[in-house]
């Protein structure tokens, strides 16, 4: 048995959320592998997704170093909770 007529095996006994899971991970190895993809309403746009992720690192490290986590965390749980008592 070849190895696409295993993997066929196996995808049709996969539920369909592991599918679309899947779908979307060969996906992404094939687009960062071919390095040339048609622009469709489908394609994955990874240089957008790239600056999305520049941005969110950009933001790391802005806290002042004396920032307590947990006292901010305790003080905002109490606020949230605050109406409920």
């Amino acid at each position: 048995m070849s190895t696409l007529e295993k993997t066929i095996i196996l995808l049709r006994q996969m539920p369909e959320q592991s599918l679309e899971s899947l779908y979307d991970f060969i996906r992404s190895i094939w687009i960062h592998q071919d390095g040339k993809t048609e622009h469709s309403e489908n394609s994955v746009d990874t240089s957008e997704s790239m600056e999305g992720f520049r941005v969110l690192q950009s933001f790391a490290g802005t806290l002042p170093a004396d920032f307590d986590y947990k006292k901010e965390l305790e003080e905002m749980r109490e606020e949230k909770h605050a109406r409920f008592n």
